[in-house]
């Protein structure tokens, strides 16, 4: 009698190994033996690209953004303000503002 249900074991041992087509298309079998091609690649391509995306985005928020601070400081630069004071006041005229505004930017 012990004899019978061993069959039965070993019978159902095929299928859930795989032996049967209830496990077709799941495993490394899929595609080529276990080869997707270029569509296994996509997922990481896309992956790639939207990556690269974001550190070109982030590069150029960066700069611009160091850019504004750069003109600030030009801005509030101490002796840039006495230089436009002078001007205003009249005691340099045009040229000698624009020649010691370049020299300070310089």
């Amino acid at each position: 009698m012990m004899h019978g249900s061993g069959n039965l074991i070993r019978g159902g041992g095929n299928v859930l190994r795989g032996g049967g087509s209830v496990m077709r298309g799941v495993g490394p079998g899929y595609m080529a033996n276990g080869h997707t091609g270029w569509l296994g690649m996509l997922p990481l391509a896309f992956h790639l690209f939207f990556m690269v995306i974001i550190i070109v985005l982030a590069v150029i928020c960066w700069k611009r953004h160091s850019k504004k601070v750069r003109a600030i400081q030009k801005q509030n630069d101490p002796a840039l303000l006495v230089l436009r004071q002078r001007y205003a006041q009249g005691e340099i005229d045009t040229e000698e503002f624009n020649r010691r505004k370049q020299d300070l930017s310089n």
